[in-house]
C-alpha cells in the first residue's frame, strides 16, 4: 500500500447477545400467525422496520425522520421506565438480611444470539431488551425469596415492563415508506411532494426543512455527482463524516485561552 493512500477498510465487529429469562426471550422472538394466535411483534422484526427507516431517511425523506423521531422518543420513555422499575426492585431487594447470602441468579442454558440491528436506534432498543431481562432476573428473585408476591411479579414483568417493549416494538409497524419525495421536493413545491402530503399527511415546519432530526438519524446522501471521490469513498465508512480538515473553528474565547497557554508554555521552556 502506498504510504499516502488513505483508504482503510470498514470496521467490523462480532456482536452476541446473552438472554437468561424466558419473558425477555420472547420479547425478542415475539409471535407468528403460523401459531394460530395473534400476531406479536418482537424486537428481531422491530430492528428490521428500524432498518428500512433508516434506509429511507438517508434518501433525504422528512417522513422517515419523522418516523426516527417517534421511534427515539418511544426508546425513551421505555427506557425511563425501566430504570424507575429496576431502582424499585434493587431497594426490594436490599431488605435481604446481613449473613444472607444470595447470588445473582442465571440460566444454566441461556439464550445467545448473534446480533444484527437497523442502526443506533436498534442498538438502543438491544440494550433495553437486556436492561429487561435483568430486570425479570431480579423480580423473578425476588419473588423467590418471597420479597414480592405473584400479582407484583406479573405486574413488574408483564403489565409494566413487558408492555413498554410491546409498544416500542409496534412503534414503527406502519411505516409505509418511502414517500416519494425529498427535501428538493418540498423546497420546489412539486407533484411529488403534494402527492406525499396527501398521502401521509402535513409534517411540522421543522422536520420539513430539516432542522430537527433524530440524534440517530443516518447521513443524508445526496446525488454521488455532487460528491469528490474521496467524500463518497469517505461516506461509506463509520466516522468517515468526522474530516480533521474540517474542524469546526474555535470561538473567541477559546482562541484567546489557546494563546495565552502557548505563551505560557514557551515562557517556561525559554526559563528551563
Amino acid at each position: 500500500m502506498a504510504a499516502n493512500d488513505q483508504h482503510v477498510g470498514n470496521l467490523r465487529s462480532k456482536i452476541e447477545m446473552t438472554l437468561h429469562t424466558y419473558p425477555a426471550v420472547q420479547m425478542w422472538m415475539g409471535r407468528g400467525v403460523e401459531s394460530g394466535k395473534p400476531q406479536v411483534i418482537g424486537l428481531k422484526q422491530f430492528l428490521f422496520m428500524v432498518g428500512r427507516i433508516n434506509q429511507v431517511a438517508v434518501r433525504d425523506d422528512p417522513y422517515a425522520d419523522h418516523w426516527l423521531l417517534k421511534v427515539e422518543e418511544r426508546i425513551n420513555t421505555a427506557e425511563t421506565l425501566l430504570d424507575n422499575l429496576s431502582q424499585r426492585i434493587n431497594s426490594v431487594l436490599e431488605q435481604i438480611p446481613e449473613g444472607l447470602d444470595v447470588s445473582r441468579n442465571v440460566s444454566q442454558q441461556p439464550f445467545v444470539s448473534p446480533v444484527f440491528t437497523g442502526g443506533p436506534l436498534g442498538w438502543k432498543a438491544i440494550m433495553l431488551l437486556m436492561k429487561y431481562d435483568s430486570l425479570v432476573r431480579d423480580v423473578l428473585l425476588a419473588h423467590h425469596i418471597g420479597l414480592v408476591g405473584k400479582r407484583q411479579r406479573n405486574s413488574l414483568i408483564r403489565d409494566q415492563a413487558g408492555h413498554a417493549l410491546r409498544s416500542l416494538c409496534n412503534a414503527p409497524d406502519r411505516f409505509p415508506g418511502f414517500s416519494g419525495a425529498t427535501r428538493d421536493d418540498f423546497a420546489a413545491n412539486n407533484a411529488k411532494a403534494r402527492n406525499a402530503v396527501e398521502k401521509h399527511g402535513e409534517l411540522p415546519e421543522d422536520i420539513l426543512n430539516g432542522s430537527r432530526r433524530s440524534e440517530f438519524a443516518p447521513d443524508i446522501r445526496r446525488e454521488a455527482s455532487v460528491m469528490t471521490p474521496s467524500k463518497a469513498a469517505g461516506a461509506e465508512l463509520e466516522g468517515g463524516d468526522l474530516d480533521l480538515d474540517e474542524e469546526e473553528p474555535a470561538s473567541d474565547a477559546e482562541a484567546t485561552d489557546a494563546v495565552a497557554n502557548n505563551e505560557e508554555d514557551s515562557e517556561t521552556k525559554s526559563k528551563d
